[in-house]
């Protein structure tokens, strides 16, 4: 299937290539706009003096870095405690294909301001750079890991807003996000052949992204790097890892510049489609999802090497080959499911249209074939997709609210509190929403017990719909204009968090990632695979599996690990470098779901202490 853009969107991204010698000047002046006084001085001085500390050290942030410079927020305001930088890296100049970033550095450093000195440099230096990759593919890291998981900031309700996340992870490293590859958020390519992907160009653009980046931020040069990312990062990271241990043996040779990678990690990883396949199913016969004849008919029919239940199916009227009858029970399986959080089992959905589960989206927008499965199905044919099984219909939501739905309006009037100046956050909204249900419940002598709606032990503050806030947030205006994110290069798409503008290679979406983790374990680097353990769209089980079939020496015995003196989940250690942990209560995003065990997991990772 061709992909094209058409003349007026080549024509846009051309006009807006010719205005990118005007950026600088353009992002200057748009600080000269920041007019917000903080402790009695005005705002745009404070900028400049945060610019002339930078400049002052000019053996770790390049000119270009100072542009990139985002002092101020909308809907938080002066950004004081670290340092954040956003814009664009150049991949390919004869394609015109960049990749969008954001960076925040670690907390612990002071951003660079007078009457700071001697202190600078302390904490980014010392602390490794970590970079953080969404899954799909096609879906962004700036909305997933930036906006909703492990970044300094969470959208609060309507997308106009923002709240600390006191889980950040930022706060024992700087951590950068990328969208990638080209037509994923901000991302952009002036050649629509680039919209055609693979697994080894989304590789070859993030190291020479990495590349481009340490020149602009010179200061993290023999910083430790890791990688990160969760579902579809899968491939991405070690992918990526094996391109830049490739990569760091070739400059050895010719004396060019390498990435001090010491090792990775990555969440609920889609890795081997035959054993994560299999996996799902099994996952979900053991958590009483489907039924046995189901569990039974799909192990008995289904070749998961070359298809999957993310896979759409068609229906068939009189089944007889394996094929057909492997077909019909994935759709028995879908519909049994029900309009289920695939991606966290025991968690509710979200009933505020349109609430999807992006990443699941994606990846069955993809093994689909893209728009031509979308026609396919527009023209009536009997294709399903587990999206339909993830994401609760407007009518369905509706219904639900009609049926039962007093909980969520009491919900949604503590996120509104009357009389207030703004919304309550959606975490605070739920604390008190939870206060209200335990008082009701106690009054009419039935408990509704501390966890509120979910009864999973999920962290208190999650929000179902947070895909929506963040979308609405990074389509303001005045927010793109913050993060100097479609600017001078006027996109002529809005903002979403998973894109179906590019076609991904469906043999590389198939493939095993087994060899490539064969390749890097004799690499020396460090590697932490973990699934969130209510996951059911890649979950524990398959991981376990192919894990397992590496067939390496166990350093330390299965054992629980702790966080907030609960059971954190559960952790097995090793030889050449693997660790395997789970993360007890976290759905697919575990950042998301579970921050506090989360950044617990990752801090340990990172500074070499065993949970």
């Amino acid at each position: 299937m061709a992909f094209r853009l058409s003349a007026s969107t080549m024509f846009l991204l051309a006009l807006g290539l010719l205005a990118l010698g005007s950026a600088r000047a353009a992002r200057l002046n748009a600080l000269k706009d920041v007019s917000q006084p903080q402790g009695g001085v005005p705002a745009h001085k404070q900028i400049a003096a945060r610019l002339e500390a930078l400049r002052a050290r000019p053996d770790e942030y390049s000119e270009a870095a100072l542009d990139d410079l985002v002092p101020h927020l909308p809907g938080w305001g002066s950004v004081d405690d670290f340092n954040l930088f956003a814009g664009y890296v150049t991949v390919d100049e004869e394609a015109g294909r960049a990749l969008f970033y954001v960076l925040a550095e670690a907390v612990d450093e002071p951003p660079a301001a007078a009457g700071r000195a001697g202190r600078e440099g302390a904490g980014a230096a010392t602390k490794p750079l970590l970079l953080w990759l969404n899954g799909g593919p096609g879906c962004s890291s700036l909305g997933g890991g930036f906006m909703t998981e492990l970044g300094p900031f969470y959208p609060q309700p309507g997308g106009r807003s923002l709240e600390a996340n006191p889980h950040a992870w930022n706060a024992f490293a700087s951590v950068l996000w990328i969208e990638s590859p080209a037509f994923v958020g901000f991302s952009y390519s002036n050649s629509s052949a680039d919209a055609i992907v693979g697994d080894a160009r989304t590789a070859a653009d993030s190291r020479q992204f990495l590349l481009g980046f340490l020149e602009r931020f010179p200061r993290f040069r023999d910083t430790p790097f890791y990688i990160s990312g969760e579902s579809y990062a899968g491939h991405y990271v070690p992918n990526l890892a094996a391109d830049i241990v490739d990569g760091n043996k070739a400059a050895a040779a010719t004396g060019e510049p390498r990435i001090n990678l010491q090792g990775f990690l990555v969440g609920n990883p889609w890795t081997d489609a035959a054993i994560d396949n299999l996996g799902a199913v099994d996952y979900w016969w053991s958590h009483a999802l489907v039924s046995d004849q189901t569990a039974q008919g799909i192990r008995a029919n289904c070749n998961f090497t070359r298809i999957g239940p993310l896979d759409p199916h068609p229906a068939h009227a009189n089944a007889e080959t394996r094929d057909e009858l492997c077909d019909d029970f994935c759709n028995k399986a879908f519909d049994e499911l029900g309009n289920i959080n695939i991606y966290e089992i025991y968690a509710d959905m979200c009933t505020e249209p349109r609430g999807l589960r992006r990443q699941v989206e994606a990846l069955s927008w993809a093994l689909g074939g893209g728009e031509q499965e979308q026609h396919q199905q527009e023209e009536g044919g009997a294709r399903r997709r587990l999206a339909n099984a993830a994401a609760l219909s407007a009518t369905a939501a509706t219904a639900a609210l009609r049926n039962g739905g007093s909980a969520a309006s009491n919900m949604h009037t503590a996120i509104h509190i009357a009389g207030t100046s703004k919304p309550l956050s959606y975490r605070a909204a739920r604390r008190r929403w939870q206060q209200q249900q335990q008082q009701q419940a106690a009054e009419a002598a039935v408990s509704a017990g501390p966890l509120g709606a979910s009864g999973d032990g999920a962290d208190p503050g999650y929000d179902p719909c947070v895909d929506d806030e963040a979308e609405a947030y990074l389509n303001l205006p005045e927010v793109q204009a913050a993060l100097h994110a479609n600017q001078t290069v006027k996109l002529p798409w809005r903002w979403t968090d998973c894109t179906r503008s590019i076609v991904y290679s469906r043999e590389d979406l198939l493939a095993s990632m087994l060899p490539t983790y064969q390749k890097l374990l004799t690499a020396g680097l460090r590697m932490l695979v973990f699934s969130g353990d209510v996951d059911g769209i890649v979950p524990v089980v398959g991981t376990r599996r192919w894990v397992a079939s590496l067939r390496l020496k166990e350093k330390s015995p299965w054992r629980p690990w702790t966080a907030g003196g609960q059971v954190g989940g559960y952790v097995v250690e090793y030889a050449q470098g693997l660790t395997f942990a789970t993360v007890r209560g976290a759905g697919h995003m575990v950042p998301y779901v579970q921050p506090a065990r989360a950044a617990k997991l990752a801090r340990s990772f990172l500074e070499g202490k065993p949970l």
